[in-house]
Parts: C-alpha cells; structure tokens; sequence
C-alpha cells in the first residue's frame, strides 16, 4: 500500500506499506521530514483495497483468528471498509470482525460449498459474486 501525505507544498509519497501496521510508522517519518521534529497530527485514510470487494467469501489467515473461537468453517464475507483500513466481515457463526486487508484470503464460493455460501448470505444479506 502506497501512503501519500498531505505536504506543506503538496503531496508528499511516504513510501510503500506491506501491511497496515507499518501505516503510522510511515505517516510519522513523512510528517517530521516535511515539518519537522515535533508534534503534527497526521489523519491517515485508507483507500479500499483493491482486491477486495463488498460481498466476497474470505477466509481470515490462521494468525489472525480468535483460538478461543471454535466455528465449523473459517470463511467470512466482506460487508463493508473503515475509512483507516480495516475490513468488516461477517461470519455466520462467530459474527462480525474488523481485519487488515493483507490478513484476508479471497476464496472461490464454487469452492467453499453452496451450504456454507448459503448460511454466509443469510447472516450478512449481501449477495456472493
């Protein structure tokens, strides 16, 4: 993820985030270089990513999940982005979560099983592609 910050002089490149935690980090470094030391407020906003779209089938990486969880299957569906990054899913059993875009895994509904995509629907009301 590119980061991009609002300049005195106009918009400045931050660098380049592999995951969303290295976000801040990047926006502070951005914001001392054009500022200078000190503090500033930095609003970072986050676009939608890419490859990710409202009504997808997910399933969350194992790192990521709640252990004390014990649902029948792993797989979510995206139901909507946070302005800061984060994304909600839906899942039929253990109910709704935010995650970082890069914790999400998109899978094929054809390969998740119809009753599984059906349970999924019925929770979140979104239709899966």
């Amino acid at each position: 993820m590119r980061l991009v910050v609002a300049g005195p002089h106009g918009p400045v490149d931050a660098g380049v985030a592999r995951r969303s935690a290295d976000l801040g980090r990047l926006a502070q470094a951005a914001a001392a270089a054009e500022y200078g030391p000190g503090p500033v407020e930095v609003a970072v906003l986050v676009d939608r990513p890419p490859w990710l779209e409202e009504g997808m089938i997910v399933r969350p990486d194992a790192s990521a999940t709640d252990p004390t969880e014990q649902p029948t299957h792993p797989f979510a569906q995206v139901v909507g982005f946070l302005p800061v990054g984060g994304v909600l899913v839906v899942h039929p059993e253990s109910g709704a979560a935010v995650y970082p875009p890069e914790e999400l895994v998109v899978c094929d509904p054809g390969a998740v099983g119809s009753g599984i995509v059906e349970a999924i629907v019925r929770r979140t009301g979104f239709a899966a592609p």
